[in-house]
């Protein structure tokens, strides 16, 4: 492989871990880091070590990779194995430190590579830790796999994932799985007025049929006017068998609204973006994709439990 190719790969990697790095660490701006080293000078051996080699690297790492404010500082120097050497930086704003990581560079200075990775192990999944809140949910509560759904009504990925996956997830592992649905309502007044639907039908005992009409039924209503008094809410709500005016009253108050924020805030606060995205056991899977996807973490997370 040639050369510049490999330094080219390595140096995508380091931009990539150190920028990611930084991003998550400035949200923890504020918070007392009392382990790190705030005078990197002091603990830097030098013997056996090419300075030269060690200053020029993190001399390119200030100057190229990291955002404008941010100043990487060396806390250690170490040898790695017979070529490399390791670097450990702590990362400061106006003197402050926000985070820390290391990074390994060739011994002749020619390239700066991402820490490690063990091909003998399988990685660990990234979590969040995600609140189901008392939102509605199929399955028992002390299932051992958990899917907390973010997820809109006027959505058509969300439609599909709900026609085409959901009921097989639920058909497939029963009382192992509990789905929670949480509403992140991307589409205006029409998903919160959705939602409040929703939510005001789960007062007479039909939240999940009304939901699954929604979602069956969102190319008849996604271009009506749902505020009309022969809006098609009401229309499914009779349907249902739900008293009429209890559900009107309910709808017309907005005493779900506030709720419904709530959802949304807890989704953007998880990182989601978008409709529908799940989380798993806390493991993130965006958009919609075929069930076996979904049954691959599943798998993972009873075998986990065995």
């Amino acid at each position: 492989m040639d050369k510049n190719l490999i330094i080219a790969i390595a140096l995508s990697l380091i931009v990539g871990f150190v920028g990611g790095f930084l991003l998550q660490n400035n949200q923890n701006e504020g918070l007392c880091l009392s382990e790190l080293n705030t005078n990197p000078s002091d603990a830097i051996p030098s013997e056996g070590i090419n300075m030269t080699v060690v200053n020029n690297s993190l001399e390119y790492i200030n100057k190229h990779l990291l955002k404008p404010g941010v100043v990487a500082k060396i806390t250690n120097v170490s040898k790695h194995g017979d070529n490399l050497y390791r670097m450990d930086l702590v990362f400061t704003r106006n003197d402050e430190p926000v985070g820390e990581s290391f990074v390994y560079i060739t011994k002749d200075g020619s390239t700066l590579i991402l820490n490690s990775v063990d091909l003998t192990q399988e990685p660990e999944a990234p979590r969040t830790e995600v609140s189901a809140d008392d939102d509605p949910f199929i399955g028992k509560e002390d299932a051992k796999v958990v899917i907390i759904e973010f997820s809109d009504f006027t959505c058509p990925y969300c439609a599909k994932l709900e026609k085409e996956v959901i009921p097989k997830i639920i058909e497939k592992y029963g009382d192992d799985v509990r789905i929670v649905y949480r509403d992140f309502p991307i589409h205006g007044n029409k998903s919160i007025m959705t939602s409040s639907a929703a939510n005001c039908a789960g007062e007479q005992g039909k939240y999940w049929e009304y939901h699954n009409m929604l979602f069956e039924r969102q190319t008849e209503w996604i271009e009506e006017n749902l505020t009309a008094n022969n809006s098609p809410l009401y229309k499914y709500a009779e349907e249902l068998g739900l008293n009429l005016d209890d559900f009107k009253t309910c709808l017309q108050s907005d005493k779900y609204v506030q709720e419904i924020q709530k959802d949304y805030l807890d989704g953007l606060n998880s990182g989601v973006t978008g409709t529908p995205t799940l989380f798993i056991n806390g493991i993130k899977v965006v958009g919609f994709n075929p069930p076996e996807k979904y049954y691959e973490i599943i798998d993972q997370e009873l075998e986990g439990e065995r």
